[in-house]
């Protein structure tokens, strides 16, 4: 059976599949970890944006040491002659030598004209930071897919180099036997060489495009390298056509609705720096307690205290700030006409790049069909004495390289497909 065949038809059992690798790169991958740590980040920007209108509890405390103490007596103030009329009083003390004070306040703003807007923009950026991690999983995806099939192709031409390299030993073995028994001229020795050389060149570039690969899905999956993977089942493509591909893409693609929650957010600071100009109202209750009472018995107390902050001019911080995100808007609202060509674009190259490669695929399966029929019919001249065993072996090379032409093709079909798939919001 045919290598082609084998990997067609009956994968090892143990094989890992294209899903498990997806998985995998989920659970173990350094990539999808990455951005779903980036996603964890972004949504801290609804808890900040709430700050602004949420209460706050500070607790405050002070130990003071002064250098020395004041006391005030009463007594030193009444002249001598009027003294005696008088009860000795005791100093106050109105400045402790040193002194413990600490407070709690809770303070809650009333009134901003920045924070629901901010609060609203910073909503529409967190929807946009999760529907970010579902693109960047889906060009993940799509690159794993590129990994796995690459170690699929990669192994196979190895076999294939390395039986290729055989029939090249086993054509200078033939050819040197010929020419010392002067039945071929000295070139024939040369070009067997050459032909052997040329082929251990080949399966060494072959070795090392499978390592490259074998580290590539290793590193994406956290796999060992020599993780065993079969040829996936081909994707059929939900869309009739490529319009409906297009249609598909404008209404489902997170890259465009994403781009849509940052033009909102955007819209939403440009609307927060209008309101900036308005007041600012605060409330504040804070209960105190303080060793250095002064005149007063009681050390601990109360207040309830208003705010209220009008900053009239600022320098034109606020002009700036304006114009900045007012530009910021319309860059938005680009962005969003920008990520719906480029997804026009993509879909279009997509789906131009899969119907050809379904044409390649159908030429060289044609190519495998004729490359099978010359092997058949060099084993029959071989069985008949017309033939020689080296040319039924070129024609079994020539099957081969037919059928890993076929694998290649299979893999740009399929990588077409899933690149398709990704530019529609579909993987």
């Amino acid at each position: 059976m045919s290598a082609l065949l084998f990997l067609l038809l009956c994968p090892s059992a143990s094989a890992a599949t294209l899903e498990e690798a997806w998985a995998a790169a989920e659970d173990g991958g350094t990539e999808l970890r990455m951005v779903h740590e980036q996603r964890v980040q972004a949504d801290t920007l609804k808890t900040q944006a709430w700050s602004l209108l949420s209460p706050k509890v500070v607790l405050g405390s002070t130990y003071t040491i002064n250098e020395y103490e004041i006391a005030l007596n009463f007594a030193d103030s009444i002249p001598e002659e009027f003294q005696a009329f008088f009860e000795d009083s005791e100093p106050i003390v109105v400045n402790k030598k040193q002194y413990f004070a600490w407070n709690a306040s809770v303070i809650q703003p009333l009134f901003s004209g920045q924070a629901l807007p901010l609060f609203s923009g910073a909503t529409q950026s967190v929807k946009a930071s999760r529907l970010d991690e579902t693109a960047q999983r889906a060009t993940i995806r799509a690159g794993i897919a590129r990994a796995y099939y690459g170690v699929v192709v990669s192994r196979e031409a190895v076999a294939l180099a390395e039986r290729a390299l055989e029939h090249a030993r086993k054509h200078q073995a033939l050819a040197n036997q010929q020419v010392d028994v002067g039945l071929a001229p000295p070139t024939a020795k040369l070009q067997a060489e050459i032909g052997v050389s040329r082929t251990e060149r080949s399966l060494s570039a072959a070795r090392e495009g499978r390592v490259a690969a074998e580290e590539a899905l290793a590193r994406l999956t956290g796999w060992p390298i020599d993780t065993p993977v079969a040829l996936p089942e081909a994707r059929a493509l939900p869309y009739a056509s490529r319009d409906a591909a297009e249609e598909r893409a404008q209404g489902h693609r997170p890259e465009i609705m994403s781009a849509e929650h940052m033009a909102r957010a955007a819209r939403y600071g440009r609307a927060a720096a209008n309101l900036a100009w308005l007041p600012t109202v605060d409330g504040r209750f804070t209960w105190s307690y303080n060793e250095n009472s002064g005149f007063s018995t009681d050390k601990d107390m109360w207040q309830l205290v208003f705010m209220a902050d009008w900053v009239l001019w600022d320098g034109g911080a606020r002009i700036a700030q304006q114009q900045k995100v007012a530009s910021q808007a319309r860059m938005a609202s680009l962005a969003v006409e920008r990520v719906r060509d480029t997804t026009t674009e993509g879909v279009r190259a997509a789906w131009e790049a899969h119907a050809s490669a379904e044409v390649a695929l159908a030429s060289v399966e044609r190519e495998v069909a004729l490359s099978k029929e010359n092997l058949r019919l060099a084993e029959v001249g071989f069985t008949s004495g017309s033939l020689s065993f080296l040319e039924v072996e070129d024609a079994r090379v020539g099957l081969l390289s037919a059928e890993l032409a076929a694998l290649q093709e299979r893999m740009a079909r399929d990588l077409a497909a899933l690149t398709l798939l990704a530019a529609t919001g579909d993987l």
